[in-house]
């Protein structure tokens, strides 16, 4: 039995998440799009958005998948855009988290997004809470919804654009007025995020924050 599904291990966030169940000694296993070099073959299964391979029992699902977009994107799409973030960021996760409830895999961790809400103008907003919405409704015993900030953390230079150096550099010098209900928005370490959230899981008497949000079935 493993104690982690991690899908999106290769990516900022869940690369730091699967580092800590290392340093843990827990038993994972990772859907990848590419194998990753440094992981066993035996811990690892490659998937396409066309087909996923049946999963593996585990204790905890962790997905960390999203779709590249840039700055402005995530204020405005164009069509094709948003179609294949919704393939992802949507429709994705959604057939990831039904597989795992019919397998019967109890816990589900999400990265979602700061300020999602169900029908904002904003498209990226709007999809992220009806896929909080839509996971929800499956009722997994404990579902976890790490819904941060813009993420700091090394990226590959293909994912930094001038926009990103803007926000990373503005949140460094005014991020300490972001006080109160405005906490949330602030700039944050990916490392953090996955650090927070592996600690929520790990608790036996969830916690909800402004980072995490925790939702028990009762």
């Amino acid at each position: 039995m493993n104690d982690y599904l991690i899908f999106g291990a290769s990516g900022l966030t869940g690369n730091y998440f699967l580092n800590l169940v290392k340093k843990e000694g827990q038993k994972y296993h990772l859907f990848v799009r590419s194998l990753i070099p440094n992981e066993q073959e035996i811990n690892q299964t490659s998937f396409s958005f066309e087909n996923i391979n049946d999963l593996p029992p585990s204790k905890n699902l962790v997905i960390c998948l999203g779709y590249p977009l840039n700055f402005k994107e995530l204020i405005y799409m164009d069509k094709k855009t948003k179609d294949a973030f919704k393939k992802v960021d949507f429709d994705l996760v959604i057939e990831i988290a039904k597989k795992a409830k019919d397998l019967g895999i109890p816990n589900i961790a999400i990265i979602s997004a700061v300020g999602s809400k169900l029908n904002s103008l904003n498209f990226y907003l709007d999809t992220k809470a009806r896929m909080e919405n839509e996971i929800l409704s499956l009722g997994f015993n404990r579902t976890f919804f790490a819904k941060p900030g813009h993420l700091l953390g090394p990226r590959h230079e293909s994912r930094i654009d001038n926009w990103v150096r803007v926000i990373e550099f503005f949140g460094k010098i005014f991020g300490s007025f972001f006080i109160g209900p405005l906490k949330k928005y602030k700039n944050i370490e990916a490392s953090r995020v996955a650090e927070e959230l592996f600690t929520e899981i790990n608790k036996n008497t969830p916690v909800s924050n402004d980072l995490i949000e925790i939702n028990e079935r009762k």
